[in-house]
Order: C-alpha cells, then sequence, then structure tokens
C-alpha cells in the first residue's frame, strides 16, 4: 500500500505548496496521509487508496494546467459571440468585480489580469471602454449559484432592471468547476426574478464540470454524476431526519425528491473504478461524514451536510464534489475526503 500512497503523493503533493509559512502549515506528504487514513475502519483502508488512486488523476486540477485553460478561454469566448477581432471584444466587455477584497473573484481577476499583459499586451483597466455588449464574471466554483445569482442581481438592479432586459448585454460565467444543475437553475430564477426569458442571455465557461443534475430527461438522459451522489440507505435517511431536527430550519427545506442517486444512474460508470466500488466508496463517506457532523456540539452552518456544503434549504446529503484545486472548494467536499489534508 506504501507504493500506492506515493503515487497519489506524486499528484497532490504540490497542493498549497507555495502557502506554506504564510496562510497554510500542511506540507502534504505519506505521514500526513497515513494520519488521514487512520479515520476510516483498517478493513476499508487500501479500498480507500485504491479509489482514491483511481479518482484523484481525473479530478485534481493543478495551478498550471487551471490557468492554462483559462488562457484559452477568451479565444474561445469571443469567437462564440461572433468577434472576429479579440481586441474589440475586449473593448465591449466589462469584467465584473463584486466581491469584497480576500474572496476568490479577486484572486481570478488578478490572473486575468496577468494573462491579459502577457498575451493580449493589455490590461483589465482599459477592458469595457467602449459600448459594453457583454458582462464577465469569473470565480472559482459555481456550486448552488447562491453568490453568483445575488452579485448578478445587484448588478442588474444597479444597471436598471428595465434598462438590462432592453439592453440584450450579455453575461458571461466562467468557472474553474462548474455543477451543471446549479448552471441552469440560475438562469431560470434570476429571469423569475426579474420577470423576462433570459434564458438565452447567460454563456457559461468551464475548466471542469460536474454533471449533477438529477431531473432526467430529453435534456438530461445521462449524468456522468461525477461526485459523491450515495443511493438511498438507512444513514442517508438517518441524515435527513438529522437535518430537519438539529439545524436551523425557519424556512422550507426543497429538494429531498434529489437526495439519493437514483440506482439505475449513471447507465454506465465512468467516474468511479467500477459501479459497486461507487456505492461502497459513497456509504464509507456519508457514514464518516454523518459521525463527524454528529460529533458538533453546535453547528452554526446551516448548510453543513456529510457529503459538503449545500444551499440551507437543500434537504440533501450534501453537494459531495470530488474535484479539487489550490485552496479551493474544500467546502463542498465530503467531510473527510480531502479536508484532511
Amino acid at each position: 500500500m506504501e507504493e500506492k500512497i506515493d503515487k497519489i503523493i506524486s499528484i497532490i503533493g504540490e497542493y498549497r505548496n507555495e502557502d506554506i509559512g504564510r496562510a497554510y502549515s500542511t506540507k502534504i506528504d505519506a505521514d500526513h496521509f497515513n494520519k488521514w487514513l487512520e479515520q476510516f475502519e483498517e478493513s476499508d483502508r487500501e479500498f480507500m487508496v485504491d479509489e482514491l488512486l483511481h479518482l484523484i488523476p481525473k479530478s485534481y486540477l493543478t495551478k498550471d494546467y487551471t490557468l492554462e485553460m483559462i488562457s484559452t478561454e477568451f479565444d474561445i469566448i469571443s469567437k462564440h459571440l461572433g468577434y472576429d477581432d479579440i481586441d474589440k471584444f475586449f473593448d465591449e466587455t466589462e469584467f465584473l468585480d463584486c466581491q469584497p477584497s480576500g474572496k476568490s473573484q479577486k484572486v481570478f481577476l488578478g490572473f486575468i489580469d496577468e494573462l491579459l499583459k502577457a498575451k493580449y499586451g493589455r490590461s483589465l483597466e482599459d477592458c469595457g471602454t467602449k459600448n459594453i455588449k457583454q458582462w464577465y464574471y469569473a470565480d472559482d466554483v459555481l456550486a448552488s449559484g447562491g453568490t453568483f445569482k445575488s452579485d448578478i442581481l445587484e448588478k442588474i438592479a444597479d444597471y436598471g432592471n428595465e434598462e438590462f432586459i432592453e439592453s440584450n448585454i450579455k453575461i458571461i460565467g466562467s468557472f474553474v468547476i462548474l455543477h451543471n444543475w446549479a448552471s441552469k437553475n440560475v438562469r431560470y430564477s434570476i429571469g423569475k426574478k426579474l420577470g423576462a426569458d433570459l434564458q438565452n442571455r447567460f454563456k457559461f465557461y468551464r475548466v471542469s464540470e460536474i454533471e449533477n443534475n438529477p431531473k432526467i430527461n430529453y435534456y438530461n438522459p445521462n449524468p456522468k454524476f461525477n461526485h459523491i451522489y450515495p443511493l438511498s440507505s438507512e444513514v442517508g435517511e438517518e441524515v435527513l431526519q438529522f437535518v430537519e431536527d438539529h439545524l436551523n430550519n425557519d424556512y422550507d427545506y426543497y429538494n429531498e425528491d434529489f437526495a439519493f442517486r437514483d440506482a439505475n444512474y449513471p447507465k454506465k460508470e465512468d467516474f468511479f473504478s467500477s459501479a459497486e466500488n461507487r456505492m461502497r466508496y459513497e456509504q464509507i463517506l456519508l457514514e464518516k461524514g454523518f459521525e463527524i457532523m454528529k460529533s458538533i456540539d453546535h453547528i452554526s452552518a446551516n448548510g453543513l451536510r456529510p457529503l459538503g456544503m449545500t444551499n440551507p434549504t437543500n434537504k440533501t446529503l450534501g453537494t459531495g464534489t470530488h474535484f479539487f484545486y489550490l485552496e479551493k472548494c474544500l467546502q463542498y467536499l465530503p467531510a473527510r475526503i480531502l479536508v484532511g489534508f
């Protein structure tokens, strides 16, 4: 098993290395990994290592890879919008700066500014100087979509609701990790809030996509479910009851019908090593996450779930994200999949 652990460390060992000694102090090495592994039953440990070795190459995004993908995005987006001249695209694009200092959006705007200078010979300051045709919103993750929705509605209100509806300004959402259920929900909910059909005004781009939309239909016939999404179980039902009994529920809960994965999907398992291993892996994480959740004396975060943070109104097991990069996305991961790192 030591050789397998070394292979995992060779993939994720760089995790936040540049932050060590500043805001972060944990070095990912075999000793640290083994401490993390010891929280699981001894009979499950080698299985967890095997499955992680299968999953991590698919779900850990290095900083270099992430920035390389972002660097190709503007050429793609400008062509999708019908631009032959990339400079004209930048002239007519306003890069939104909605979040306070210290939030992830500021980090990404810094990356973009450096990229613009290096690749295009311009900066954020000289973008959006002519007739604005699109707003560009960059951030790390679109999970439930709550932050994106709030920021965009505030921007629209500042612009003027009616003026925006009549303007035909498009909204580009660019994320490292995008949950496709959220991308569909925010289009609808923002349009509903404004009393207008805005579905075609949104364009979403991403480095990695999580196919977590549980609504099976003509447009979504076979989602990959490339996240942690367990089948119905006794423990899962206990979690839902715990959420109702112990969290601040001064509001109605939603999406209980989608708390558990339909056993018929995905039709072919491409993310986990096998359908059987998927079920075992998900159950181990659910049980461990629930054990941790129950050990907390007072849960102040109403969106806390065993499989990661979610919208507090969701009566579900959590977001279940298995993708991560830099220091980001940990709040959406199952409680003990990689948070121990």
